[in-house]
């Protein structure tokens, strides 16, 4: 009988993994990257506008998310548009981020109730 290797990640992949959890891990940058899967190209003013935050904040969330390769950019005239870079995958990613958190709540949810109907009942 020949005994399986177990499989191991190799650290850069791991690293990897973490290093886009630590980039999604702001509210900001999730709401940016919510923004541009829905308009599917926005400028730094109009980000700026949908979120009520200051241009240079919206501009150095923006720069990160480039610089991870999540968003492009592309000149038109003087104003410089962002997209996702792999709109599907980004969003699959969001999306399995939504149905696990609404999951736990759901979870927590039935047994906040349980046990709200297990205190009247001995109440």
């Amino acid at each position: 009988m020949q005994e399986q290797k177990e499989k191991t990640i190799p650290n850069e992949q791991i690293n990897s993994v973490s290093n886009l959890f630590s980039i999604l891990s702001h509210p900001i940058r999730i709401k940016i990257l919510w923004l541009l899967k829905k308009n599917r190209s926005l400028n730094v003013h109009e980000v700026q506008k949908e979120l009520n935050i200051s241009q240079s904040n919206v501009s150095q969330h923006l720069a990160l998310l480039r610089t991870h390769k999540l968003v492009t950019e592309e000149r038109k005239g003087k104003e410089v548009y962002y997209s996702l870079k792999a709109s599907k995958k980004i969003s699959k990613v969001l999306a399995s981020a939504v149905h696990l958190i609404a999951y736990q709540l759901a979870t927590n949810s039935e047994l906040l109730s349980s046990y709200a109907e297990l205190l009247s009942f001995l109440g």
